[in-house]
């Protein structure tokens, strides 16, 4: 009875130092922005100070390592499950495959994750070209650098939570 409690006190705490190390890492600004600048680029559009306001719950905002946090992930997972339901390799894969199977399409979902992650960055550093001063491509390729490091960060940490952790970690991250 206190090995399973032990178990389960590690468990729980690998966790909550999980979760508490993603929260610390979205305020953690990328290098190379000014967010002085960036708050006041954004307090003069009123499109982008209402989706700040959303997002916040507050008129700044900082653009962090871990601000795409999962989602290049559950975009992944999206489109490999259509891959699947129009390939029909893919979908023998999936039914009929064994553990060598499983690894190849984890490993496939962390390809098109990054793929994701990529694009997002991308999508995020040519938006913040009309909000900041200092824009330029060393910049954007420092953003998109970060910003894909960061994502590929938890998705490890998320697979971390549910191979060490209590649950699944991707579906924690989406709750929290």
């Amino acid at each position: 009875n206190t090995i399973t409690s032990r178990i389960i006190l590690q468990r729980l705490l690998i966790t909550l130092i999980t979760i508490l190390i993603i929260r610390v890492g979205s305020f953690l600004p990328i290098p190379g922005i000014n967010h002085t600048d960036l708050a006041l680029s954004l307090q003069k559009t009123q499109f982008a100070k209402n989706i700040v306001t959303t997002l916040s719950g507050k008129d700044t905002f900082v653009i962090g390592l871990f601000t795409l946090n999962i989602l290049p992930y559950i975009n992944a997972s999206i489109f490999l499950q259509l891959l699947i339901a129009f390939s029909p390799s893919l979908s023998k894969l999936q039914k009929e495959g064994d553990l060598s199977s499983r690894r190849y399409l984890s490993r496939l979902t962390r390809v098109i994750t990054l793929i994701w992650a990529i694009i997002q960055s991308a999508g995020v550093g040519l938006y913040l070209r009309e909000l900041l001063f200092d824009w330029n491509v060393q910049l954007f390729i420092e953003i998109v650098i970060s910003l894909t490091t960061g994502a590929m960060i938890v998705l490890w940490l998320s697979e971390l939570v549910t191979e060490y952790g209590l649950g699944n970690g991707a579906s924690l991250l989406i709750y929290i």
